[in-house]
């Protein structure tokens, strides 16, 4: 099949943002055509998966058609349970704290998109998502922070492959959300003043504690809390339900504040202790993607190994297993094996991300 190098395949959402990127393509002069993903809810928890609700399907069909173009909705639930929601539980059966977009982006959302475009003749795809995707000199695609330092996703971005993002357009990233917004209540957008979801998406209430009781409450056992030197000091309901840096729901008397240091896969205990106690001044990073390669060994990288943390200066080495050592100018506090650490140039440019270890 001929490849149209103006089709875009957009995925939509019924929200401002996507909605925004399609209405922006189509007045470039894209023929656009509008996609949802129909993903994975629980059964019987009385509502749909956040990102792809029946009031979304509507809201997104009206966007289409106020702009003028196609929409269909695809069904990847199955796909997306295997590849997120298993993953989900397990990681926190196994003591570590998963990011679930960082895995649907790769892993589903960017190979359905990549594939229906592939399916009807389509160069690209496009999202909502605030960050910017250039090509230098030799074609190599760069990701980088979005404009907007408030909404900037570049982070659970970075876990995509290279050769995905080079067919990934981002109309949103040289835009902030007020323009956004703007934008569409110009448009007549029917989703310009649609709020957004913070919850994981497809957990009803928003409770990953309920959630995992539900889903896996018999592969859950309780355990003890230790201090540092391993003298027991009570117990816990089940790793599962604590994270790294956390200070609520430890019921352990004492003078000072206690915090979750470190979890224990191996015999299910906890080590608590002074929050400083728990600062960490390197991890390791598995699953490594690397987006630009052969770094030049004087540039300054810039770590971050949460959503909404800010990055901090480090430095790289190469270590076993095809995995790396981050080293951090200052010790980080709550660090949480599971999640994933951005790195950065000083050009806010994604250099490599990868799965967080402790060393």
């Amino acid at each position: 099949m001929t490849v149209d190098e103006r089709k875009v395949v957009v995925g939509m959402s019924g929200g401002v943002d996507s909605s925004v990127a399609a209405y922006l393509l189509k007045k470039a002069g894209y023929d656009v055509v509008g996609v949802m993903l129909k993903l994975w809810a629980e059964e019987g928890s009385g509502r749909d998966n956040a990102c792809c609700s029946l009031a979304s399907v509507n809201d997104a069909r009206q966007v289409a058609a106020k702009i003028g173009i196609p929409f269909y909705l695809l069904d990847a639930a199955a796909d997306f349970y295997r590849k997120v929601v298993e993953p989900f539980i397990a990681t926190y059966l196994a003591g570590d704290t998963p990011n679930p977009c960082a895995a649907c982006n790769p892993e589903v959302r960017w190979r359905w998109l990549l594939n229906y475009a592939d399916l009807i003749g389509a160069r690209y795809i496009a999202t909502g998502h605030y960050a910017r995707a250039t090509r230098n000199a030799d074609g190599r695609v760069i990701l980088s922070r979005g404009v907007d330092a408030n909404k900037d996703q570049s982070y659970v971005l970075s876990r995509i492959p290279a050769e995905s993002l080079s067919r990934s357009l981002f109309p949103l990233g040289e835009l902030t959300k007020p323009e956004v917004r703007e934008i569409a209540r110009a448009a007549a957008l029917p989703s310009s003043e649609k709020r957004e979801s913070q919850d994981i998406c497809f957990i009803a209430d928003g409770d990953y504690r309920g959630f995992l009781r539900r889903q896996a409450g018999d592969r859950i056992s309780p355990g003890v809390f230790t201090d540092p030197s391993g003298s027991i000091l009570g117990t816990h309901d089940g790793l599962p339900f604590y994270t790294i840096g956390q200070r609520k729901g430890i019921r352990i008397s004492g003078a000072e504040p206690k915090y979750v240091l470190r979890k224990n896969a191996a015999d299910g205990s906890i080590v608590v202790g002074a929050r400083d106690a728990g600062f960490q001044s390197a991890i390791r990073l598995s699953e490594v993607n690397v987006l630009i390669g052969g770094e030049d060994t004087s540039e300054r990288y810039f770590a971050q190994t949460r959503y909404k943390s800010s990055a901090v200066e480090a430095s790289v080495e190469p270590a076993a297993g095809n995995c790396l050592i981050i080293r951090f100018v200052r010790p980080q506090a709550a660090i949480s094996p599971g999640q994933i650490c951005t790195l950065y140039n000083s050009a806010d440019q994604v250099v490599l991300s990868g799965k967080i270890n402790l060393v």
